[in-house]
């Protein structure tokens, strides 16, 4: 039997998109929103803004929210990407089916957008927190998280994974292992080659199951949120303090 899983259904986003494009956008995201407050430190720009009223809630939420606006326009491009992709493979290669515009929608809300958020807010947080520690801050949350999507998933691939870890894992990998099993074939009722095409463009294009993961995600994006908070709170621009 020969058949191909198309790159853009639902089979072919969850083996492609925590390991591959997630994981290319969250390798930008630290160094688009950590530097929001730490640049003016550095440049002491930051200095100018003593003369003003501002409240400092206002200056430290102002640089996190710009931060994460360009953060998200880069989570719209790949989901543009993706479906612009599909729509153009399948222009120029009939067989090639359109990718269904719900499952991408689902499994952006649900994977990339959670993401995005959280390591804006993760990496913005803790360079505010600790200014003199941002480099440091972007690595590890760089090496973290091929850690978590690409290393960790890799290993546990065949095993029995823990519902909780795949519920709650951020980087959506071990997550996608957890529904990969959906989508598997019964090849002992497959008797001929247009059977099997049939039936794998059928599965492929099922709709991921939502239970148990989706919600968590959001839950961690809303958590990081918290983070940013205390981070305004807790962040002090006179020069004593700074120095």
């Amino acid at each position: 039997m020969d058949g191909f899983i198309t790159g853009t259904s639902a089979w072919g986003l969850l083996m492609n998109l925590p390991s591959a494009s997630l994981l290319l956008l969250v390798l930008l995201l630290p160094f688009v929103t950590a530097d929001g407050v730490t640049r003016d430190l550095n440049r002491r720009t930051h200095e100018l803004l003593l003369t003003t009223s501002l409240p400092t809630w206002a200056y430290v939420w102002g640089r996190y929210l710009i931060g994460l606006l360009v953060s998200l326009g880069l989570a719209l491009l790949l989901l543009a990407a993706i479906l612009l992709m599909g729509l153009l493979l399948h222009l120029t290669i009939p067989a090639y089916p359109l990718p269904p515009t719900n499952v991408v929608l689902l499994l952006w809300v649900g994977m990339v957008l959670p993401a995005t958020v959280l390591v804006s807010s993760l990496g913005f947080a803790l360079s505010t927190l600790f200014p003199h520690l941002t480099n440091l801050v972007k690595i590890v949350i760089l090496v973290a998280w091929v850690i978590g999507a690409v290393i960790l998933p890799a290993g546990l691939r065949g095993t029995t994974l823990p519902a909780w870890y795949v519920n709650w894992d951020p980087t959506s990998a071990v997550t996608a292992l957890g529904l990969l099993p959906k989508y598997s074939l019964n090849l002992s009722t497959i008797t001929n080659q247009t059977q099997f095409q049939q039936i794998l463009l059928t599965v492929e294009n099922q709709m991921p199951d939502i239970t148990g993961w989706f919600a968590p995600h959001l839950v961690l994006a809303g958590l990081s949120l918290l983070l940013v908070l205390i981070a305004a709170l807790a962040f002090k621009r006179s020069r004593d303090v700074l120095s």
